[in-house]
């Protein structure tokens, strides 16, 4: 079987989509030797053992946005390799794919339709172009948890029958680490204190910072804050309404610290380091970064935000997302109570062992192959 792929999303710093793809397409390069082609105009910064997968970069149009690139010229390269199946890894279904040719579509979210003000322009205007259409159009839409799927047929009407599950899963690296290790590796490196809070997202609105700055807003002014959050992910925020709420909340930088994008490797020892992880997200699709920090045995608190029930169960502390005053009681809370952290941590490494790549590719392949 021939399979198309876009690989938009290997680029050089791997977020949500390009982790999950990247962790797919190495369980099932090996589960089954299918030829795979890989499409973009950038370089990928990916590399799979297995020689049945072939990077076909239009290197050339590295100038052009990926998303109109996959639109404008990608079916130039897409033409050549006698495709049996295409799968979209992002919202753009490309021109011009055979008839005959299997379209897959994977939809990690509605976030165009729920909370459009959250988006980038260009971002929202890439999905209004181009969601909705290309899953109309796609013969299956693989959705990363139950709740996207559901929204899938009561939001865009899009058939049951049509649609599959594939859950996400923390890959193997995460796992649990000795804390004061991990914490010391972390500090030593980004010259940071040795025991913090960690959160980990691109610093945009739909991540709904500003309710832990006014939560550790709360937590100094009650005297009950004792170690700084640590955010990980792209910056840019100086000149956001988040810098702005910072200064609001009378928070230092040794209170919160924006340390960057991480690299792939020091995630796990990220997470395994931090006395709590915190997810106040207002919408996400399946949520990885809470089950990364399960998996390294991190107590997690999270918002109720939808599919954060079905993706951490009962192993998180769920809060309203829009309450800071309930964020800062339960960080207080859970920081305070050592049983109630080991209890947390031991439930997390629990709840996110149900969630496994193998099976996953496994799920996959079935997609691949047509199966119902």
């Amino acid at each position: 079987m021939r399979i198309g792929i876009d690989a938009l999303p290997l680029g050089r710093q791997r977020t949500g989509i390009g982790n999950y793809l990247y962790n797919l397409l190495s369980k099932l390069s090996c589960l089954a030797p299918h030829d795979y082609f890989l499409y973009s105009n950038r370089q990928i910064e990916a590399e799979f053992a297995e020689t049945t997968v072939r990077k076909r970069v239009d290197s050339g149009f590295q100038w052009c946005p990926g998303s109109l690139w996959l639109l404008g010229r990608s079916q130039n390269l897409i033409a050549s390799d006698n495709l049996d199946v295409f799968w979209a890894t992002g919202p753009v279904l490309p021109r011009g794919i055979g008839r005959t040719t299997l379209k897959i579509v994977t939809v990690y979210d509605l976030v165009w339709l729920r909370h459009p003000e959250t988006m980038a322009r260009y971002t929202l205007f890439v999905h209004k172009m181009c969601a909705e259409a290309s899953i109309a159009k796609a013969d299956l839409v693989v959705a990363i948890s139950s709740s996207t799927r559901n929204e899938l047929v009561e939001s865009l009407g899009i058939s049951a029958a049509k649609t599959r599950l594939v859950y996400p899963a923390a890959s193997e690296s995460y796992q649990p680490q000795d804390r004061s290790t991990a914490a010391g590796f972390i500090s030593a490196k980004y010259g940071v204190a040795n025991r913090y809070l960690a959160t980990v997202g691109t610093v945009e609105p739909r991540k709904n910072l500003e309710v832990l700055v006014q939560a550790l807003g709360i937590l100094k002014n009650r005297g009950e804050l004792s170690c700084p959050l640590l955010v990980a992910g792209a910056k840019g925020w100086r000149n956001s309404a988040l810098f702005r709420a910072v200064a609001r909340a009378g928070l230092t930088e040794r209170e919160i610290q924006f340390i960057g994008y991480l690299p792939h490797q020091e995630m796990a020892t990220f997470y395994a380091g931090a006395q709590l992880f915190l997810f106040p997200s207002l919408y996400e699709g399946f949520g990885i970064p809470p089950i990364e920090a399960m998996a390294c045995g991190t107590p997690v608190i999270a918002s109720d935000s939808p599919c954060m029930p079905e993706t951490l169960g009962t192993a998180a502390m769920l809060v309203p997302a829009r309450s800071p005053e309930l964020f800062a009681s339960a960080i207080s809370q859970v920081l305070s109570d050592h049983e109630l952290r080991r209890a947390m941590s031991a439930a997390g490494i629990r709840r996110a062992q149900r969630y496994q790549w193998d099976e996953s590719a496994k799920q996959m392949l079935e997609v691949l192959s047509g199966w119902s």
